[in-house]
């Protein structure tokens, strides 16, 4: 992914947009308010975005951007497979914190500036990719020859809802236990986990 290069002013906006959205959702936030928190003029913000929604599309496509190449650095490289998936699956945990419930809702309920179509073409866009990335480690024989990629992308993304439920929380002893119990489930079903090879 080529690196973005962004002037200093521009990247203040960014980061106070983000953390305004973050805490108070998109609809409640106003650009006097981000310029105020950015350190920057009306002029200034008018100078890298046309409107809120512009700013926000931009938020949401940098989350997406940075999540997306930290899972195919996890899948290109070398770790064992339940190693990846433990890492997919810590990244989706991190992913929920990082992207605010309320700066989705807004996004979702918006129909008069484009952010819900917009947010559903990047994620369809990113659905796509993953699938690629999966269906090359089919290739590689990382993953099983007749295993649907769709379905264990569509398995992951309802899995988000687990990662902080209390019960499961203190049967795994922690959330991050969670995340190690669902990675095995995942790579092994219920089968016994291969013993590693002897030496050695």
């Amino acid at each position: 992914m080529k690196v973005q290069i962004l002037n200093k002013k521009e990247a203040a906006i960014l980061r106070a947009g983000r953390e305004l959205f973050w805490k108070y959702g998109f609809r409640k936030v106003t650009v006097d308010e981000i310029c105020k928190a950015a350190g920057v003029s009306k002029m200034t913000f008018y100078r890298y975005f046309s409107d809120k929604a512009t700013l926000a599309k931009k938020i949401f496509d940098n989350e997406v951007e940075k999540s997306m190449e930290q899972f195919r650095k996890i899948m290109q490289s070398g770790i064992s497979v339940p190693e990846k998936m433990k890492h997919i699956l810590q990244m989706k945990s991190e992913s929920v914190k990082n992207i605010s419930g309320d700066f989705i809702r807004d996004f979702y309920s918006d129909n008069e500036s484009g952010l819900k179509a917009h947010i559903e073409q990047k994620t369809a866009s990113s659905w796509e990719t993953i699938l690629d990335v999966y269906r090359q480690a089919q290739l590689r024989g990382e993953f099983r020859k007749d295993m649907k990629p769709e379905i264990l992308l569509y398995i992951s993304q309802k899995v988000t809802d687990l990662f902080n439920d209390p019960y499961l929380t203190i049967l795994c002893g922690g959330p991050a236990g969670v995340i190690m119990e669902l990675a095995r489930l995942f790579t092994f079903g219920i089968s016994p986990e291969p013993s590693a090879p002897e030496n050695q």
